[in-house]
């Protein structure tokens, strides 16, 4: 039992330091580009004003002069047009860069409030977690008893991940059980990834980039696996290129007209072109609408695809083959994946050694070549392009086209790529925490044939406290046929205890460092009952609602008694208080008498002594305690303290009626 070391706060210290030496050159570089910006800004509007002036007084006079002056602001205008497009492409990048890394210190600091206003860490309300993370209830009453989601939780503290099926996966991993060889994977895969920081921060800021947009991967899967939209509209390819055939010819026309001197010739060529034009231009209005949905949500800029490309390509961060360093020379037991985790991530892709030509990296950057013909229009550079070749081809037909044929190639693969791609998000995310917390250990996992099932914690902590903040305690559960009985006051820190051991076993269920000097873990699967209340819709009163979540919690034990490869591991925190001090006792036996006899450890919290004291509980019990310390202050008046250290035995002190007293509701004085 230890206050939290100091060389865990160092580390985390220099963490901090390097994030904010990062942001301090970033905002450096920010200043320069906006006032960059800001100076092309005004010379645009000036160069816009020469153009209109130039071309008044060339219309007004019939001067050379002043046309050359017009024609010389309009080409200037559009240079600085140009360039200030890439000085605020820079600008936006270098603000989600400091975004990323703002977000990242601020998980350093436990800054709670920030990360919940951040929009890659306010993705975990109630309706979000049904619509988006997709949780069963089993997880959902994790997830709320440990705060493994939502705010100030531990998905908040290792999340860095900003798309969909990166927030999925992770949220998945930290309230899902795993097998240990599959846990053990990804912490090699983590360990691998955490050094290559520079790598990660630019993958975070990536992501953020394409997470935000509207072509987020949930919409895009939804597209590639949908019908496509021209099979049935091929009419309209038709007439485009009909229409840029006769467009062609219309200017070569009017060019030869012109030379001639041939007055009808030119009116009819102009005519044809202008007629063309509106013809076109009023098809794509009434028409194209839905293009244009398809475009927003495959193509949402040229950008988001080119992320996409190159956060595909972050798979050759991963290590080729984490399960042979990992488990070398060993033989996998029967029903240990036989393949590994980084290298399945990686092969799906990044393509096989062999083949890369339909790995998702080669099919993006197939894509970014569309990419860049469908939003000619979205830049003013190229918009003077774009329009001619709409007005007189349909060219969004064309490069819908295009759009769909690379569909018809490469869209049902589009739903694995993104898994593998939300595997690697949440692999990520976890080596941010591996990197910032080095003295945070790796579990070490039993077998499901090792005799001994003891959970044991050295210096376990509570890794959504901060460093300064954080009490540790040597923490033991099991053997199998036994519990851990916790006692106290109120306030004395069992609930945080329970908390503490729940969120470490989910950081390494999902493959990330624990919170603590060792960790010794069988393989279990956790079921909980800390926060329970009523339901007031479905006429549920909170001792039903609580009765409810036991049996749930005993029908977990009883079937993972018939699976020989793991075992429940049960937190129960101050369990049926609803009914009288007897009658809960009788209960609370029954209850831990039905998991110890289906094989589960756990741990139960409670500040009832009589508790403690029943025959049945001594006989399989391991009881701790903790406890309070009363002193009075300089006026006299008495003060609560609490070390938060787990001591042997039951506790030797309660401190319901004191706590009534300090705040005035003590018996009163006559």
């Amino acid at each position: 039992m230890s206050q939290n070391s100091s060389s865990s706060t160092s580390s985390c210290e220099a963490a901090r330091a390097r994030y904010t030496d990062h942001l301090a050159g970033i905002d450096a570089e920010l200043q320069t580009h906006q006032a960059t910006d800001s100076r092309m800004g005004t010379l645009r509007v000036g160069l816009f004003f020469l153009f209109v002036i130039g071309l008044g007084f060339a219309l007004s006079t019939q001067q050379p002069f002043w046309a050359a002056i017009a024609g010389g602001g309009f080409l200037a205008f559009l240079v600085v047009v140009v360039r200030n497009e890439t000085v605020r492409e820079k600008v936006e990048v270098l603000q989600n860069r400091s975004r990323t890394l703002r977000r990242l210190s601020r998980r350093l600091d436990r800054d709670w409030k920030s990360l919940s206003s951040d929009s890659i860490g306010a993705s975990t309300s109630p309706q979000s977690e049904n619509s988006i993370l997709q949780l069963d209830d089993r997880q959902k009453a994790l997830a709320g008893d440990l705060d493994l989601l939502g705010d100030s939780s531990l998905f908040q503290f290792v999340s860095m991940a900003a798309t969909t099926p990166g927030r999925r996966t992770l949220a998945d991993w930290l309230t899902q059980p795993v097998l240990a060889a599959v846990a053990k994977q990804r912490h090699a895969a983590v360990t691998a990834l955490a050094p290559a920081r520079d790598e990660r921060i630019r993958f975070y800021t990536l992501a953020r980039d394409v997470g935000s947009s509207t072509g987020d991967p949930d919409s895009f899967v939804d597209w590639a696996s949908s019908e496509s939209w021209l099979p049935a509209r091929r009419w309209l390819l038709t007439w485009g290129r009909l229409t840029a055939v006769v467009a062609v010819a219309a200017i070569l026309g009017l060019v030869f007209a012109t030379l001639s001197q041939d007055r009808d010739l030119t009116r009819i060529t102009f005519f044809a072109l202008i007629a063309i034009a509106v013809v076109n231009l009023s098809l794509a209005a009434m028409m194209l609408g839905p293009v244009a949905q398809i475009f927003s949500v495959a193509i949402a800029s040229r950008s988001s695809v080119d992320d996409y490309a190159e956060l595909f390509d972050a798979a050759r961060l991963l290590p080729e083959n984490s399960l042979a360093s990992l488990d070398a020379g060993r033989e996998l037991p029967v029903g240990e994946p036989k393949s590994d985790v980084g290298s399945s991530i990686r092969s799906c892709l990044l393509g096989s050694d062999s083949d890369k030509k339909d790995s998702a990296s080669t099919a993006m950057r197939e894509l970014a070549g569309i990419a860049k013909a469908a939003t000619l229009k979205h830049s003013a550079a190229t918009f003077l392009l774009y329009l001619p070749l709409q007005a007189f081809g349909l060219w969004d037909v064309e490069v819908l086209r295009r759009l769909e044929d690379w569909k018809q190639r490469h869209g049902d693969q589009a739903q694995r790529w993104f898994q593998a791609l939300g595997e690697l998000e949440a692999l990520l995310s976890l080596a941010a925490v591996r990197d910032e917390y080095p003295d945070w250990v790796s579990p070490q996992w039993l077998s499901s044939s090792d005799a001994d099932s003891t959970l044991v914690c050295e210096g376990l902590g509570h890794p959504l406290l901060p460093d300064s903040a954080r009490v540790c305690n040597d923490v033991s559960i099991g053997p199998t046929g036994t519990l851990l009985l916790v006692t106290g006051s109120n306030m004395s820190g069992k609930s945080t205890m329970l908390r503490s051991l729940g969120l470490n076993v989910s950081l390494a269920m999902a493959g990330g460092p624990v919170c603590c000097r060792a960790m010794q873990l069988p393989p279990v699967e956790m079921a909980t009952s800390i926060r329970v209340s009523d339901d007031l819709s479905q006429g549920v009163s909170f001792y039903m609602a609580e009765l409810n979540r036991l049996a749930a919690v005993v029908q977990h034990a009883r079937e993972l008694a018939a699976k020989p490869d793991r075992r429940l591991l049960f937190l129960l925190d101050e369990i049926l208080q609803g009914t009288n001090s007897r009658e809960r006792q009788i209960a609370v036996t029954r209850v831990l008498g039905m998991l110890i006899g289906n094989g589960a450890i756990g741990a139960i919290t409670t500040h009832d002594l009589e508790l403690a004291d029943e025959p049945e509980l001594l006989k399989v019990a391991n009881t701790v305690h903790f406890r309070e310390t009363i002193t009075p202050d300089a006026s006299g008046d008495e003060r609560m303290t609490f070390d938060y250290k787990m001591r042997t035995g039951v506790s030797p002190t309660t401190n319901a009626l004191r706590l009534l007293e300090m705040v005035g509701l003590g018996e009163e004085k006559s």
